[in-house]
């Protein structure tokens, strides 16, 4: 399961990157929705294992952490 939460925060990172790089009004919106998919089911992944996160924020931080092997 692990590996299933280190792939989900990967590509949820790299929605997140793509969207500070992107200026186009269309291609924004579709990687906010994208973004807003891969949260929650980053979330969901999270509860899964037992590991707690006190908000988006949080939650967001722990991603970033766990795509860079951090965790």
């Amino acid at each position: 399961m692990k590996e299933t939460l280190f792939h989900i925060a990967s590509d949820y990172v790299s929605v997140i990157e793509k969207i500070e790089k992107t200026s186009d009004p269309k291609q924004l919106q579709f990687l906010e929705e994208q973004r807003t998919i891969l949260h929650g089911k980053f979330l969901d992944a999270l509860k899964k294992q037992g590991i707690e996160f006190k908000d988006r924020d949080h939650a967001t931080r722990i991603a970033f952490r766990i795509s860079k092997g951090e965790l």
